[in-house]
């Protein structure tokens, strides 16, 4: 099992499935030494690739915006049904080869 996946979520992490998915990915798209990302999938991109930066957003997404001192179990609850649908869209942008999928693309 990749270590990223051992990884604990933070503590203000309101979708642990979303935020292990976008950090496997992020782990995946690590550039290179000369820059580009080394995911085959990515060739010759510079930087963070578009897959990177679309799964540090989701990193976020999946993160409460509320300090953690108040939010409880009730209030995590909620905060999981605001958005609805996040994990499906991930999965299925991930599932895109060529990460350029028009109807996922802008749901994200």
């Amino acid at each position: 099992m990749p270590r990223e996946r051992l990884a604990a979520p933070p503590e203000d992490v309101t979708d642990p499935l979303l935020w292990r998915l976008a950090l496997d990915v992020v782990a995946s798209h690590q550039p290179d030494e000369g820059g580009n990302c080394r995911n085959l999938q990515c060739a010759g991109q510079r930087g963070i690739c578009s897959a990177a930066r679309t799964d540090r957003h989701a990193m976020g997404v999946a993160r409460t915006r509320r300090s953690p001192a108040v939010t409880h179990e009730p209030e995590r609850a909620h905060a999981l049904r605001r958005r609805p649908g996040a994990v499906s869209r991930l999965v299925r942008y991930l599932a895109c080869p060529a990460r350029g999928c028009s109807e996922v693309g802008s749901t994200l």
